[in-house]
């Protein structure tokens, strides 16, 4: 597990903030500072975890957490952030984040759910106990700053949950969310009223979000260079548009022989044939909201020879052909 390593960028301005040199914080950590400007650099969750402690111990500063929202942009998301940026509604924005929350993080799960009237977005976390209310109070604070980039400084949730006791002081939690606040409850979670949440955002750009969509999939991809399966969805993924990706094809960029590849996938419960389903699946759900790409230009960039092979594979993983979801859409990115 590990993460994105320009998301240590905040803490590195946070403890400046502070007046503390961070330098000494990130070596203590085993941290290369230089990693925070390194878009491909990731850094092992437990070196992670150490340096946002040292960095809370450093700081002797209760409210470290809410207050690392003031030097956090999207941009230290690396794509992600910047498809969040162009996504044209709020929940169009959390579908992404909770789709590839793996590529910022090892340890953090967003999941989504609406109620009679809002959008709940809920946070989990696999760390360990330490600071973990100042680790909570971090988790829903960024929440809220991304939502504000990109919904306006105005913008307010519902109500905000709290797994932790109600702190002594709470002025600050009221100040930055300035919202309802719920404390001990069940989970960590923000409600956002479903039509701020599914309002058409200005400055929203579909084809930006799916090209920088794109860049995550791929990413995520080629992370795992140890992962055979993400190493043969990479592959697909680089071949698609040649329209030649065959288990053969890859086996052989793979150094091994398509019977070696069939029987490590069969370890892992899965095969060829399932992983190149996957990821078309995953693409066309990106390309088919891009209105400036065609399906014929949709169908040779997901491999398809024709486009009425495309319509009725994406028929079978829809219930929808995909002249019919062009047609409804109204301008989801």
């Amino acid at each position: 597990m590990s993460f994105f390593a320009p998301l240590a960028g905040p803490l590195w301005k946070q403890l400046e903030g502070y007046g503390i040199d961070p330098a000494g914080v990130f070596k203590e950590a085993g941290v290369d500072p230089e990693c925070i400007y390194d878009s491909n650099a990731r850094i092992p969750a437990a070196a992670f975890e150490t340096l946002f402690d040292l960095a809370i111990n450093a700081s002797g500063d209760p409210f470290f957490g809410l207050r690392e929202q003031q030097y956090f942009r999207p941009a230290h998301l690396g794509a992600l952030g910047f498809a969040w940026l162009a996504s044209t509604s709020l929940h169009t924005a959390f579908e992404r984040m909770s789709r590839y929350t793996k590529f910022f993080s090892g340890i953090l799960t967003v999941g989504l759910h609406e109620n009679e009237s809002n959008l709940v977005v809920c946070f989990q976390s696999s760390s360990g106990t330490r600071h973990k209310d100042i680790r909570e109070d971090s988790q829903l604070a960024l929440a809220t700053k991304c939502c504000r980039v990109i919904a306006g400084d105005r913008f307010r949730a519902a109500r905000i949950l709290f797994t932790q006791k109600e702190p002594a002081d709470t002025s600050y939690h009221y100040e930055l969310f300035r919202c309802p606040l719920e404390f001990e409850a069940p989970e960590t979670a923000m409600w956002i009223p479903l039509d701020q949440a599914n309002m058409r955002l200005t400055g929203s750009n579909s084809e930006l979000a799916n090209l920088n969509e794109h860049i995550v999939v791929k990413y995520l991809a080629h992370a795992a260079k140890d992962d055979v399966v993400n190493r043969v969805k990479a592959n697909i993924i680089d071949s698609l548009s040649s329209g030649t990706v065959t288990e053969t094809l890859v086996a052989g960029r793979l150094h091994m022989t398509p019977r070696n590849l069939h029987r490590k996938l069969a370890r892992e419960g899965t095969s060829f044939k399932h992983l190149l389903n996957e990821v078309r699946q995953e693409l066309a759900h990106q390309y088919i909201h891009d209105r400036t790409m065609t399906l014929t230009e949709i169908s040779f960039m997901l491999g398809f020879s024709e486009v009425s092979s495309f319509s009725r594979a994406y028929k079978n993983w829809t219930g929808k052909p995909p002249s019919a979801v062009r047609q409804a859409m109204t301008g989801e990115a």
